[in-house]
């Protein structure tokens, strides 16, 4: 029985190795995020960064799902809005985001789709916003503060490449 359970542990394991090693790969890199429109707390660049970081291994972690394998995803992000925003009439204004439909998610960047040979399959520049981002389901986000965010991302990364025949 042992033998058994060691054998499955192997198997399984060399399963997840041979996984990743043929997903699809994703780089994600942020053009003056100083510049941003809104990408965390206005006093600290150390919610930005992390917000960041949080969008940047979601994109990675999409396109190892989402995409054909040994293709390549290259996402240049040039803006970000965060859903929610900071209202100055309120009281710890600079602390508390309040989300409202009016203060939707926003991301602009450009991208490049390269096939395993680093042919461009399809590139483009896009500006995507989620107006309906509070009547929408979070999908399994739950309680994450970037939750508006994925949902917006992952509906693009659909949209754009899990085209019928792909």
């Amino acid at each position: 029985m042992r033998a058994s359970v060691t054998l499955f542990a192997a198997l399984a394991a060399a399963f997840l190795v041979a996984r990743g090693a043929a997903a699809a790969t994703a780089e994600v890199e942020f053009v003056h995020p100083e510049k941003f429109t809104d990408a965390g707390t206005p006093r600290q660049y150390i919610d930005r960064d992390t917000n960041l970081a949080n969008l940047k291994a979601h994109i990675v972690k999409q396109a190892a799902a989402m995409l054909p394998a040994n293709e390549k995803l290259v996402v240049t992000v040039t803006d970000v809005d965060l859903a929610g925003d900071f209202e100055p009439w309120q009281l710890y204004s600079r602390e508390v985001r309040i989300v409202k439909e009016r203060y939707p998610p926003r991301m602009d960047f450009s991208f490049k789709l390269l096939g395993p040979d680093g042919a461009v399959i399809k590139e483009g520049t896009r500006s995507i916003r989620d107006t309906g981002f509070m009547t929408g389901p979070s999908m399994g986000y739950g309680g994450d503060n970037l939750r508006y965010e994925k949902v917006m991302l992952d509906d693009w990364i659909e949209k754009e490449f899990l085209k019928p025949g792909r």
